[in-house]
């Protein structure tokens, strides 16, 4: 069965391989990503949103028992050294964009509203794995951020501390993922206040109601224009926000089935004819804007099929074999190819270290639902 081996997998061949060779044992951090041959990739550039990636990974993956010998304190080593190098709280507070881990240095000094989503999804993951105060009070100092430093007008958060556009929802996207993993690890009204903020900005801004699909660019005022692009979609996540809402439903009470149902379905009209995978990007009308079909829509398209129930989980099993089928045939043990052209060519000329995390959402997805009995470490309210 495919959900079964993927989970296996990634237990069993995908972490440990993760965990050896993307370690950078001298600069005690996680690296960007691997060559095709599965070496390490040699820049020394690491974004904060890939190491943190990487450390929410192995931290949740040690909560639930599955995690390698040794991932939890190379996932705890990883953040003291992007701690060390990437956070300053000199105006503007918050973490640098990217550090360059030979030397120690920041080579990008944006304050990124994705970067510090990770950061805190991280956190989450380290406070509960550890119950440290450290953690909890390196969760405050990201939400400081948000509240100072990333504030947006006209709700929301800005893109960076230099007001970039276009706006999009894919960060607060994350933003609302890490909210709801506090929500879920610490049930605490403060979080549940965040996510029920994000859910409202989603409800508000990024779902087109009258067309039933999500918005991903906006202008200054979450205006919706040809300028912005804001006719550029993404099936991936219109299918991570699927996930995402069922999720929020069991912790809020609320009944989403109509806004998972449309989005599901929009999802859907940007599949590649004759495989179970969903393309980059289409229009409104589901033509396509993309001739690439990266790895990580298609693991969000997995997660969105188990979220829409029992009727789906024969898709979902069919989503997880083509897997095997196309992203993790002929590559180094633990590794992948990360995008195909419409003719099927492979195209990626490195393995992100950003995909361990989709992947990973979807192994956790598996473990948590019913009949599984991860182990959960103990934690304490931050």
């Amino acid at each position: 069965m495919g959900l079964v081996r993927l989970k296996s997998y990634f237990i069993d061949t995908v972490m440990p391989r993760w965990l050896e060779a993307a370690f950078d044992e001298g600069a005690q951090q996680f690296i960007e990503g691997l060559d095709l041959d599965g070496t390490p990739d040699k820049s020394g550039i690491v974004r904060a949103r890939t190491a943190a990636r990487q450390i929410y990974v192995f931290a949740h993956a040690h909560s639930l028992g599955v995690a390698p010998d040794g991932a939890l304190a190379k996932a705890e080593a990883a953040f003291a050294s992007l701690r060390k190098i990437a956070w300053s709280n000199d105006s503007p507070r918050g973490y640098a964009s990217a550090i360059d881990i030979a030397s120690a240095t920041v080579t990008d000094s944006r304050r990124d509203l994705y970067d510090h989503a990770c950061v805190l999804l991280a956190l989450a993951a380290l406070s509960t794995a550890t119950a440290k105060a450290c953690y909890r009070d390196a969760i405050a100092d990201v939400v400081e951020v948000l509240d100072t430093t990333l504030d947006g007008r006209f709700t929301g958060y800005a893109e960076d501390e230099r007001g970039t556009l276009p706006r999009r929802q894919n960060p607060h996207m994350h933003l609302f993922e890490a909210f709801l993993a506090l929500w879920e690890a610490f049930p605490d009204c403060r979080h549940a206040a965040r996510a029920g903020e994000l859910y409202l900005l989603f409800q508000g801004r990024f779902f087109d109601e009258r067309y039933g699909l999500l918005r991903e660019y906006f202008g200054p005022e979450w205006e919706v224009s040809t300028e912005f692009d804001s006719d550029r979609l993404s099936p991936g996540h219109m299918s991570e926000w699927v996930w995402l809402l069922g999720r929020y439903e069991k912790l809020s009470g609320r009944d989403l089935s109509r806004e998972k149902r449309l989005l599901f379905a929009n999802a859907l009209r940007g599949k590649a004819t004759g495989w179970p995978f969903v393309m980059d990007e289409i229009d409104p009308g589901g033509t396509l804007l993309s001739d690439k079909r990266r790895l990580w829509p298609q693991v969000e398209f997995l997660k969105a099929n188990l979220a829409m129930g029992d009727a789906n989980h024969e898709f979902a099993e069919q989503v997880a074999g083509a897997l095997f089928e196309s992203y993790l045939a002929d590559t180094p043990p633990g590794t992948w190819r990360d995008c195909f052209d419409l003719n099927g060519r492979p195209t990626a000329r490195t393995i992100p270290g950003s995909s361990l995390y989709h992947l990973w959402t979807a192994v956790a997805e598996l473990l948590n639902r019913p009949g599984a009995t991860p182990r959960v470490a103990a934690f304490a309210t931050p």
